[in-house]
């Protein structure tokens, strides 16, 4: 069975790897309104009023790590990182323990993609450990810098510990799983995934690398077809959990389900390419089975009962439908494989087992060879 993989860019941004909590500073929490108040029709947000208040009291507690941090915290909500870096920094030039800090100002760097400042991100984040062993997002934290430095090794380590802190951790479940299928133990990654759509059913990346790992590691189409059919019960317009669906016909070699199947997704995204490339296949291939049962009715029963052959016999694996560009997502910079657009895989057998089905020549399609 040909292996269809698409070599993309995916890991879960760290999603509540934050934890921005202002800081109680006595009477000056009291002045700032910490919630959005609707004004004119529109929701205008707190963040100038707290700043102008913290901004203020550092003329009162010039000293006070928790006026800094919450200035960091402010600045961050207006999207001005590198400044809120730089008063998270000063708070920890007043209290080099203080936890808030010490976490996000790592996570800061981390999200920033500067190498430069990385050790000092994984410094902050190990003297965190020390005071706060049980915390779960410095571990995943951890896993993360590790996996921008490319040190896999370290990172799942540290994503197993944030899971065995906290058994439904979305996005180390995810990033770990992700981990161990590029490092080619995918049978390893399955259970982490299993786990990890168990707790957020809705996943729709997990379920698409679980869903490649049953097709091609596992060997079970009708695992990976739940997978797909509950993205879509999420997601009913997911063209890649449609796609992967209909891969899936025609690993079973059910190229008339298969070209129903493509066909919906071609009018669903008419602009993909690889949906429409994929669909003319399958066509092929069955106009293919369709003229060897005309030649066999016309050869007067072809030695008894040749014409009650099913498709499943003269079709091609999957690894047909694996000859187009992969779509790369933006989210983080770290492969995964998936049962979609892109292969290295080849199919340059299929033809042959058509024709030897057939009976006829062993010409390569057009259609079968990557553009």
């Amino acid at each position: 069975m040909g292996k269809i993989v698409h070599a993309t860019q995916l890991r879960d941004e760290n999603i509540g790897g934050r934890c921005y909590v202002l800081r109680t500073i006595g009477w000056f929490m009291g002045r700032v309104n910490l919630r959005k108040v609707l004004g004119g029709g529109r929701v205008v947000s707190w963040t100038k009023e707290a700043q102008e208040v913290y901004e203020r009291a550092l003329f009162y507690d010039s000293t006070n790590p928790d006026i800094y941090y919450n200035l960091g915290v402010v600045l961050l909500e207006q999207g001005r990182a590198q400044q809120a870096l730089a008063y998270l920094d000063k708070a920890l030039e007043m209290d080099p323990d203080h936890q808030q800090a010490l976490l996000n100002s790592a996570v800061l760097i981390q999200e920033s993609g500067n190498a430069e400042l990385r050790p000092l991100a994984y410094q902050r984040l190990l003297r965190l450990v020390q005071r706060d062993p049980l915390n779960e997002r410095i571990y995943f934290n951890l896993g993360m810098i590790a996996m921008d430095d490319r040190d896999y090794r370290n990172a799942e380590k540290w994503f197993r510990k944030a899971i065995e802190l906290k058994e439904d951790f979305r996005s180390a479940l995810f990033n770990l799983a992700l981990l161990l299928t590029d490092d080619q133990r995918p049978l390893e990654a399955a259970p982490f995934l299993n786990q990890l759509v168990k707790h957020h059913p809705d996943h729709v990346k997990g379920l698409i690398l679980l869903g490649d790992i049953y097709i091609n590691n596992i060997k079970d189409l009708d695992a990976a077809e739940k997978c797909y059919e509950r993205i879509l019960a999420v997601d009913p317009g997911n063209v890649q959990g449609l796609h992967n669906l209909c891969v899936v016909y025609v690993e079973r070699g059910e190229l008339t389900a298969a070209e129903t199947c493509l066909s919906r997704a071609h009018v669903m995204a008419p602009h993909e390419d690889y949906i429409l490339r994929h669909l003319k296949i399958v066509r092929t291939r069955l106009a293919k089975y369709a003229q060897m049962q005309q030649q066999q009715a016309g050869g007067g029963g072809g030695g008894g009962g040749g014409s009650e052959r099913t498709a499943t016999s003269a079709l091609p694996d999957a690894s047909d439908l694996s000859e187009v560009p992969s779509e790369v997502s933006q989210a983080r910079p770290k492969k995964t494989v998936f049962i979609t657009k892109n292969s290295d895989s080849s199919s340059k057998n299929i033809d042959k087992q058509v024709a030897q089905a057939t009976g006829a020549a062993g010409n390569s399609d057009s259609s079968d060879s990557p553009s």
